[in-house]
């Protein structure tokens, strides 16, 4: 028989064995008949032919067994045998089944949960074909400090023609879009791009074509693409849907392909990492529409579009940015409004992932953590089995019992321990996930696409193997330290000691144990001050009951300023004037107001002049452009710290105003009061009537920056976010909001509906996220090492109960013995909690980047954790040095 012919049988006998042991049965009464039958024709009886042939065969049971060993069968007969005999132990034993089997699922379970996570996000290949030669190409304001702004477009035409280590570039710019079926206005996420930007990408249509130059002629989109999931959603996956005709934005556009969900993955990441960007509403992208802009309407001085460029084969990002570095400076000397401005290049897989990746990995450890403390109880409970079995062992082993024959027993047990346990972690791991996914922030991408799948179940069948591996040594190495003759001599019933080997391993673990679940407690102890100082920050307004909807006014109704000249536009300011007084009638509404901006929107920036001052321009950074109606600081709560706040009288027809805030009056006019000063940008001077407080728009994580609030009325947007504060409930009132703009116009739709306090805690999501997961993992890992430390305390007191009952006979005090024992516990708890500080000293350098407002290494914090951690495995070791020190000296001295 050839070796791969012995290895097929095997597999045969492996994936077979009924069919092979059914084979083996027929054969062998077959012989056997035959020899009975031959018996029979040499004149013997039934019953004496029986007996010889079974005598002939040498026992039938050795033949089968012989027969099995020869087809291979024996191994597996084996491992069968000692699985049961595993199983029926475990059985014997529910304490320590449930106690193991539960400790391995918690941390399998969490790990597999988060690493599904991790594996979906960051493990998981691009979509995009040589993913690492994209990059973003931001400008730069040396002037603001600013490094991922936006780009003019005839920055992106110069960057395109003049660059040779870019082999394409495209430009992109999302907005909330509006879609009429069948009378129903309905608003989706929509994306302009240029035709370079798919090139870049290099992503093909799923139907129809993608984008060319020319599908925007004069600026007007005249085709567009739908994204997978509008497409399968809204027209039933229908290939036929490419031609027809479709309303975006109060135009008719004809629909030419269907882009794959995955084209736009990392956009809104994209529009996030951006100093500022146009208004994006999030989620899929559901239109794609062609953007050919131009210089007139895009002037060198607005900085609006994202870039996105590839690579040239065999240039590297350095490269790159050198060239591109060259061409900003000779545009920098060229044009004025390129002032202080030059480029940075970003790889794209870095502004997608990067700012999760360092949570990502930090709550990837944290759980792995968890694994270790558990593993590490486990290990102390398979050693506590060890010694009570010692006599078992040994009996064994006189018996002959060969060392190979113990291990592959003691193996089998781990296996089938690390099997059940992976199975349960499985199972808590598919209940979990859905949880995590519904309190996890938007911002993680690929985020919808995370579930257990083929490579995560892998990697846990492959922690499975290494924790039954790791397990199944502990008994055997504990089996060969055993005395053969001290076990077999102990009388039965009598306590079995560990060695001094064992009990230094078990204190090992528990010292690890500590050590870990310091570790992780210190960082998660920062991570929730510093959440706690993000929630504590004043977002410049009081959010408490205020109410926010979007909505957007139909171009072909409804005109906006736009050029220099910022023209009144009587249907546009006349439906903003008519709907504040609509709102600020209805009952329940205690103040409303209009802004361009949603409150925590950054909005854009742009360069301007203090007039009489025109030799700075360029000195100071640039200023955030907000439009807003009356109304908007009283509905809002920022304060007016000097002048007046915009009001009624503000239109187009009255001088130019502007308030601005304190961070642009101190920036910008340091101890003067700015209040009559002039500011000049787009060829209109404005004069500040008002100082007012700063608002995070940037986020409670950033100061704001400078900025000055325009009166609606002085520059009209047809983009604009109702704010009203209301009594109650403010969500009640949508109704009657919505109401009212349907009397006004049945074409506006509203959107976006939301309490503000609602939307100020969802952007501390991510922190919020990070914080509440190591948190959790912390309290598992703290709660599962003092179960671990008194565990060891619990059983070196049961084996010192001798000594104990010893001492007391001979008059020890009580309080001298719960002292000793205690001692001993914080002995090593002590030793954990310093090799715990110098673990988390060592990882504080990752959470730097995650934390606000507290350093990562806190003393507040380590001083709290230390004393709580010493006091809780104080704690941990006083209930069984009571226990030990409460039995009754006979008693002690009899269990000896």
């Amino acid at each position: 028989m050839s070796r791969w012919q012995g290895i097929g049988l095997r597999l045969r006998a492996l994936f077979s064995r009924r069919a092979i042991e059914r084979d083996l049965e027929d054969e062998l009464q077959f012989h056997l008949e035959m020899e009975i039958e031959k018996g029979i024709r040499q004149g013997l009886t039934v019953a004496e032919a029986r007996r010889r042939a079974k005598l002939s065969f040498g026992g039938v049971e050795r033949f089968r067994e012989e027969t099995r060993r020869a087809r291979g069968l024996a191994p597996l007969d084996d491992l069968v045998r000692d699985a049961r005999v595993s199983l029926r132990l475990l059985r014997r034993s529910p304490v320590f089944t449930i106690a193991a089997v539960g400790t391995l699922a918690l941390g399998i379970g969490a790990n597999t949960a988060i690493f599904s996570v991790v594996s979906s996000v960051l493990l998981r290949p691009s979509p995009f074909p040589d993913p690492e030669r994209l990059v973003m190409v931001w400008e730069t304001d040396s002037a603001s400090g600013t490094r991922h702004e936006p780009a003019s477009w005839p920055d992106v035409e110069d960057f395109s023609r003049e660059s040779r280590t870019l082999s394409s570039i495209g430009a992109f710019r999302g907005f909330p879009t509006s879609v009429t079926r069948s009378g129903e206005v309905r608003r989706v996420t929509g994306l302009a791009v240029t035709p370079g930007l798919l090139e870049t990408l290099r992503v093909e249509t799923i139907a129809g074509r993608t984008l060319r130059e020319g599908d925007a002629p004069g600026g007007t989109p005249t085709v567009a693409l739908l994204g997978e999931e509008y497409w399968r959603a809204e027209f039933d996956s229908d290939p036929g849907v490419v031609g027809r005709s479709l309303t975006i934005n109060d135009n008719t556009v004809q629909v030419i392909g269907v882009l794959p969900r995955e084209a736009d993955l990392g956009i809104r990441q994209v529009h996030s990492r951006a100093d500022y960007s146009a208004d994006f509403a999030g989620g899929n992208v559901a239109i794609w529409l062609p953007l050919l802009p131009s210089a007139d309407a895009y002037p060198r001085a607005t900085h609006p579009f994202l870039t996105l460029a590839r690579l040239a084969p065999g240039i590297g990002i350095e490269a790159a940015q050198e060239e591109l570095g060259r061409i900003a400076a000779a545009l920098e000397e060229a044009y004025p409004e390129n002032a202080n401005r030059s480029v940075n290049l970003e790889a794209y897989s870095e502004v997608v992932f990067g700012p999760v990746r360092a949570a990502l990995v930090v709550l990837l450890g944290a759980v792995f953590v968890v694994l270790l403390i558990a593993c590490a109880n486990v290990a102390n409970l398979l050693l506590a089995r060890s010694v009570t079995r010692g006599r078992e062992v040994s009996v064994r082993r006189a018996l002959g019992a060969s060392a190979g024959q113990l291990g592959r027993q003691f193996g089998v047990e781990a296996a089938v321990l690390a099997g059940l346990g992976t199975l349960l972690g499985v199972a808590l791991a598919f209940a979990g996930l859905e949880g995590l996914l519904a309190i996890a922030p938007t911002e993680i991408p690929r985020l919808q696409e995370t579930g257990l799948d083929a490579g995560v179940l892998a990697a846990v069948a492959l922690v499975g193997v290494g924790v039954a591996l790791v397990f199944g040594m502990i008994p055997v190495w504990h089996a060969r330290t055993l005395d053969l003759h001290e076990s077999l001599t102990e009388r039965p019933g009598r306590r079995t000691t560990e060695g001094r080997r064992a009990r230094g391993f078990r204190s090992a673990l528990m010292v690890t144990q500590v050590a870990l679940a310091v570790t992780l407690v210190i960082g998660a102890g920062v991570l929730l001050r510093s959440f706690w100082q993000l929630r504590s920050v004043d977002p410049g307004f009081d959010a408490a009951g205020i109410l926010t909807a979007e909505y957007q006014l139909p171009e072909s109704k409804y005109s906006t300023a736009t050029g220099p000249g910022w023209p009144d536009i009587p249907q546009t300011n006349g439906f903003h004037a008519a709907l504040l007084e609509r709102l600020r009638a209805l009952p329940g509404v205690e103040s409303a107001t209009i802004s361009a901006n949603h409150p925590l929107d950054p909005g854009f920036t742009n360069s301007f002049t203090i007039v009489g001052r025109e030799a700075e321009f360029g000195s100071y950074p640039e200023i955030r452009i907000r439009f807003v109606s009356p109304g908007y600081i009283e509905t809002l709560g920022v304060p007016l710290l000097s002048g007046r706040p915009v009001t009624e009288g503000d239109v187009a027809a009255s001088p130019s105003v502007a308030m601005i805030n304190r961070a642009a009056a101190e920036a910008y006019f340091g101890a003067a009061d700015p209040v009559g000063q002039e500011l000049s940008w787009w060829g209109i001077t404005r004069q500040v009537i008002g100082v007012i407080g700063d608002e995070r728009f940037l986020g409670l994580e950033l100061a704001s920056g400078p900025a000055a609030y325009i009166p609606l009325a002085q520059g009209a947007r047809g983009q604009a976010t109702l704010i009203v504060r209301g009594s109650g409930d403010p969500l009640a009132l949508m109704p009657t909001i919505r109401s009212a703009i349907g009397e006004m116009d049945p074409g506006v739709p509203l959107f976006g509906e939301g309490l503000l306090g609602d939307a100020v805690s969802e952007s501390i999501s991510s922190p919020r996220f990070t914080a509440v997961l190591i948190a959790l993992f912390a309290g598992v890992a703290l709660l599962l090492a003092l179960i671990g430390v008194h565990g060891v305390l619990s059983y070196t007191v049961a084996q010192r109960t001798p000594e104990v009952g010893i001492r007391m006979a001979l008059g020890a005090a009580r309080g001298g013995l719960v002292r000793g024992i205690v001692a001993e516990g914080l002995k090593l708890a002590g030793v954990g909690v310093l090799i715990g500080i110098l673990g988390a000293l060592a990882a504080s350098r990752l959470l730097g980047t995650l934390v606000y407002g507290v350093a990562p290494t806190d003393p507040a914090t380590y001083v709290v954790v230390v004393v709580s951690v010493l006091a809780a495995a104080g704690l941990a070791s006083l209930i069984p040095a009571l226990r030990a020190s409460g039995a009754n000296p006979s008693t002690a001295l009899r269990a000896d």
